[in-house]
Order: structure tokens, then C-alpha cells, then sequence
């Protein structure tokens, strides 16, 4: 299984050099930038990391028709490739609707708003010269150039329609944080069975579970700082990723009347521990197992522990990988 370090685009960009760092020495295999709108992009930090090492993977996650036109994104990820042919990957979704909403843009239609952005990625990455209308942008004559080889593509999904849609138009799927394990083997089973029926082989579709990380002698501590950040999700949605942790009819209940601060009492320090890979140094190497038997294919860690300890931890993380 692959393991990559996960920065969540939060947070200072300064922050995030040391783990970069100590990924590439520790031999982990990428570093992938989230984007958040309001926050922080995926591009700009994902150029910085290209400097940094000539052999990690660089990926970018959460580029969105909801806040990117595909001509944009595709002259930046081109631009990438450029700097590290063969080294870049994305990963596409339609991202927080509250936070689309601040930009004044609204996604319709999830399913094929998604597709379309997909497919015009790739049309723009061949230099095709593209004329083609879909409700959330057009393109009138754009032809990319120059050109660079064209990265993998993959779809971020949650839900079972989207899901499918994954594995008739993209390279691979990501599963948001917060999922289960429960969820991530019965989401994969769904993957395999999508691929079949597409033709599609599945050695050549990547799925890579994002997921929350911290490591330490006292799990229950660990679990406290994410207790709060899991009530801020959409109970429904956090709900289906959390399946077999958590009943979605109760989280939708307690969020809709006592709102944040009674969600969070739900999420008890065992739930939040089966979220993510929050464990102790001598149970690592099981709970990393348990992704890689689910059928992961790359285990992106997002790191929890004080930025003092990042060192310490990616090299057991290197350590202990299946």
C-alpha cells in the first residue's frame, strides 16, 4: 500500500515544509495538498513541494467546477506536470456546499457537473481545441499549449451514484476523512463490481482513502481535538462515511436540535478513533493493515500530532506500512 502525507489546507503553508522533508527522507511515497475555498489553493504549495524533492509524487485534491473553470485548472496542472513529468496527480469533487455558496455558485447536478469537468480536463490536456457549453462553464475555442504528460485524474465521492461514476471516468477514487473501515470495504466491493461492468481493469484504478492521523501513548487524548472538527461535518454526510460507527438517523437528529456541541458529545473518543488511524506506536502497524486488507491502494494521512512530533511520527509511519 502507498502512504502519502495529507495537508489539509489549513493552517500555515510554512508548517507543512518539515513534514515534506521528512516524508521524502523517510521514503513515503507523496505529499498531497487540499483545497478549501477560502483557505488555502492546492496549486501554489503543490509547486513548492516539486522543488523540494525530485522523487515524491505531488498531488492535488479538491479541484472543483464549483470554484475553478477547467481551462485554469488545466493550464496549472499542466504547468506541474511540467516541473515533474510523471509525478502529478488530482483529484476532483464538488467540495462543501456551504463554502461554494460563498462564491455565489451552486451545483445542480452533481453527477454530471463532475463528469463534465473530468472530461474537460482531459479534452484540454490532449490540446484539443474545445467549444463545447455545460451549465456551470464553456469554452469557446481554447486549446491548451504547450503541452506535458497528462496527469491522473481521480473522483472524490461519497455516495454510491458518484462512486460508480468513478469508475467509468476516472483513473481512480478518493474517499473523503472520516470513513470507516466498514465503509471503505463495502465502497471498494461497489468499485470492483463498477469496474467490472465498464470493462475496466482494477489494477489500474487507484483508490486512496484521505484520513486523519495521530499517534501516541494515550489514544483517548488524541481524540479530543477531533471530536470537535468531526461535529463541524454535515451530520447525513459524515453519517454514511461513518457506517457501523455511528447511527446517521441519531447524528441528523442531535445536529438538527442541539447543534454542534451535541453532536460532538456523540462523537466519544472510540468513535473518533475508528475514523482514522488514531492509535498507539504498538498497534500502527494493525491499524494500517486494516486499510491495506479493505483494499486501499494509498492511505493519505492528514498529521494531528503537534508540529514538534511530525518527524517522529512519519518515520513510524514508514516504519510500520505494510
Amino acid at each position: 500500500m502507498r502512504m502519502s502525507i495529507m495537508f489539509g489546507g489549513f493552517g500555515g503553508l510554512a508548517d507543512t515544509i518539515p513534514q515534506v522533508r521528512a516524508a521524502d527522507a523517510a521514503g513515503l511515497d507523496g505529499v498531497w495538498s487540499a483545497e478549501h475555498l477560502g483557505f488555502h489553493d492546492a496549486v501554489v504549495p503543490s509547486a513548492t513541494y516539486i522543488g523540494m524533492s525530485d522523487r515524491l509524487d505531488v498531488g492535488l485534491i479538491g479541484l472543483s467546477t464549483a470554484g475553478r473553470h477547467p481551462g485554469l485548472t488545466a493550464m496549472e496542472v499542466m504547468s506541474l506536470c511540467e516541473l515533474a513529468p510523471g509525478r502529478i496527480r488530482i483529484q476532483v469533487g464538488l467540495g462543501d456546499d456551504s463554502l461554494v455558496g460563498k462564491l455565489g455558485r451552486k451545483i445542480s447536478k452533481p453527477i454530471a457537473s463532475t463528469t463534465a469537468f473530468v472530461e474537460s480536463l482531459r479534452e484540454a490536456f490532449r490540446g484539443s481545441e474545445m467549444r463545447v457549453k455545460h451549465p456551470e462553464f464553456e469554452f469557446d475555442g481554447f486549446r491548451l499549449s504547450p503541452l506535458g504528460p497528462p496527469p491522473p485524474i481521480d473522483v472524490m465521492a461519497i455516495r454510491p451514484k458518484m462512486v460508480e461514476m468513478s469508475t467509468r471516468v476516472a483513473d481512480g477514487l478518493s474517499v473523503s476523512t472520516g470513513a470507516s473501515q466498514e465503509y471503505l470495504r463495502d465502497t471498494i466491493r461497489d468499485v470492483e463490481r463498477g469496474l467490472r461492468d465498464a470493462g475496466r481493469s482494477r489494477e489500474s484504478f487507484r483508490v486512496t482513502a484521505l484520513a486523519m492521523c495521530a499517534i501516541g501513548d494515550d489514544v483517548e487524548a488524541l481524540c479530543a481535538p477531533l471530536a470537535p472538527m468531526l461535529a463541524t461535518f454535515p451530520q447525513a454526510t459524515a453519517a454514511v462515511l461513518a457506517r457501523g460507527v455511528i447511527d446517521g438517523d441519531e447524528a441528523v437528529r442531535v445536529e438538527r436540535e442541539e447543534g454542534p456541541f451535541g453532536v460532538m458529545k456523540m462523537w466519544t473518543p472510540d468513535r473518533v478513533a475508528k475514523t482514522g488511524v488514531i492509535t498507539t506506536p504498538g498497534d500502527l502497524a494493525a491499524s494500517l493493515a486494516a486499510y491495506a486488507d479493505a483494499g486501499v491502494d494509498e492511505l493519505a494521512l492528514m498529521l494531528i500530532n503537534e508540529p514538534e512530533d511530525h518527524e517522529r511520527v512519519i518515520k513510524l509511519l514508514a516504519d510500520a506500512r505494510p
